[in-house]
């Protein structure tokens, strides 16, 4: 005799794959490196990009969120609703377990918002695994580049303002580009490699490095300073966001360092090195 279909087993069997799921895709994710360096360098573990990996752990959550209730309110109402008014009744009773239990939740999630240890310890250990997947040479020239299309591409210092010229080039190196608005990652992905590869091909050639007015400098607001480059202002201050260093275009560099408690020669070592092709 045929058996029917057990919906208990069947339940069970799902929540064990989606945890081992969430519990694979969350140590990956945990040691992956930043989403900058992981889209530009079209990183993979296991064959699936940070992204992909990122879109498993949200369904596996979902499916195991939705496969518990199932489980807990459909399948197994009767004796869960039982268990629970027995045991509430018994916890009420001895209210130092009930208590030691929120403690313990209120602990975890405290100390982790509060970066006290041993919490600060695992996210620190995780930062650290994620941060030496970067390579210098292998950066993207701002924050998440492959988003940004030819045209605002062109832009950036180096990179000449002329749109179609960088299409141009892309295309005599052998690439497939639809147009000046596709963004980098869109052509990577149509030539079926990466952006940084992409980019290679129209990163601004190196040459001697320009340098700064030695007098003065201090004065100079970060606008006048990409004026005189013939630049953006806008790539000026992602280039240094991308240091960690906050600027306006109308704060002078003096203001930027004492404002990121930096010494101006540094400040002027960084400029220097953005502005230079």
């Amino acid at each position: 005799m045929k058996k029917s279909f057990s919906w208990r087993i069947f339940i069970s069997f799902g929540l064990l794959l989606a945890f081992l799921m969430l519990l694979v895709s969350g140590v990956i994710l945990y040691i992956s490196p930043p989403g900058r360096v992981a889209n530009w360098t079209d990183w993979r573990m296991l064959g699936l990009t940070k992204t992909a990996w990122a879109n498993q752990h949200s369904i596996f959550g979902f499916a195991f969120a939705l496969l518990s209730i199932f489980h807990l309110f459909v399948i197994n109402w009767k004796a869960f609703f039982s268990y629970l008014k027995a045991k509430s009744a018994i916890g009420l009773k001895s209210p130092v377990e009930l208590f030691g239990s929120i403690l313990l939740a209120l602990l975890f999630g405290f100390g982790t918002y509060f970066a006290i240890q041993p919490f600060s310890a695992i996210i620190d250990f995780g930062d650290n695994v994620s941060a030496s997947w970067e390579q210098r040479d292998k950066q993207p020239p701002v924050p998440h580049a492959e988003t940004m299309t030819l045209v605002e591409l062109a832009q950036q210092p180096g990179l000449g303002g002329d749109a179609e010229a960088l299409k141009a080039k892309l295309e005599k190196a052998g690439y497939t580009v639809g147009s000046v608005q596709e963004t980098l990652a869109d052509i990577a992905i149509r030539n079926s490699t990466t952006a940084e590869k992409i980019y290679r091909y129209i990163a601004p050639e190196k040459s001697g490095a320009k340098k700064l007015p030695s007098e003065g400098l201090g004065r100079k607001t970060l606008q006048e300073i990409a004026d005189d480059q013939g630049i953006s202002v806008t790539s000026l201050q992602l280039a240094l966001r991308q240091k960690e260093i906050e600027a306006e275009p109308g704060m002078t560099l003096k203001a930027i360092a004492e404002r990121n408690h930096i010494d101006m020669s540094e400040l002027r070592g960084m400029i220097e090195t953005m502005i230079s092709p």
